[in-house]
């Protein structure tokens, strides 16, 4: 197990949802969080949250399917700290629709924001790691979707399994500049990805922003126990819910 104080995180779509949330969690391990997003008002709202219970914390407006945003995201985060320890790649959209009434422009979006922004954050983070022979840890959120086949998401599948594949690929590449890297699967969780959907999930279905987080703070950690203790945890909830429905 490792101690996260001091370490420096960024996290991407750090505006709201699983990245708000993890944000937090990793301020209270005392870490130096940068928050990255588009939306400047929300971040400045979430870094005076965090800057209210002593947290360290910086945000830069960041669309990170801008290969020019991301470029300057990590050189203001040298700039300010020197390094980086932790990224989170937090970043995704959702496209429920049958393939055939996808316009084009949204299935390049799609993969903009799901696969495009994995690869610049990945490129960036880790070359200044591996310039600072620093043993960081890259994190990415993926998706159930991105170990199934589900119809009326082909953009959406696609792009989650194009993401898999291409960190499967880099781990090994990293692996000997000392570079872990991991990736997490989540199903439903009550975030605004389902905002644009008619018929919403019941909250009693999804697991919270929160309980992402603080499993992404358990793997960061490499706290083994404390990983496996919580999916255990989201197991039960799960079952939970069900029967609650």
């Amino acid at each position: 197990m490792i101690s996260l104080k001091n370490k420096v995180v960024v996290i991407t779509g750090a505006s709201s949802g699983i990245g708000k949330a993890t944000a937090i969690e990793f301020a209270k391990k005392g870490s130096k969080v940068v928050l990255a997003a588009r939306r400047v008002e929300k971040l400045q709202e979430l870094e005076k949250r965090i800057l209210s219970f002593n947290g360290n914390c910086i945000h830069v407006k960041t669309d990170v399917t801008r290969e020019e945003d991301v470029v300057n995201l990590f050189k203001v985060i040298e700039e300010k700290f020197g390094r980086v320890d932790v990224l989170i790649n937090n970043v995704g959209k959702g496209l429920k629709s049958k393939f055939h009434n996808i316009a084009c422009e949204d299935w390049i979006s799609t993969l903009h924001t799901n696969l495009t922004s994995v690869f610049l954050c990945t490129k960036e983070a880790s070359n200044l790691m591996m310039k600072n022979k620093t043993k960081g840890h890259i994190l990415t959120i993926s998706s159930v979707a991105g170990l199934f086949n589900v119809p009326g998401y082909s953009a959406y599948c696609c792009s989650k399994h194009a993401v898999n594949s291409f960190k499967s690929s880099i781990k090994w590449e990293l692996r000997r500049h000392g570079i872990k890297v991991s990736t997490i699967y989540p199903y439903k969780v009550d975030t605004e990805f389902f905002d644009s959907y008619e018929k919403k999930p019941s909250k009693a279905e999804m697991l919270s922003p929160k309980d992402i987080g603080v499993y992404l703070v358990a793997i960061a950690e490499r706290n083994l126990f404390k990983r496996a203790y919580l999916r255990i945890v989201n197991v039960f909830k799960r079952i939970y819910y069900l029967i609650r429905r």
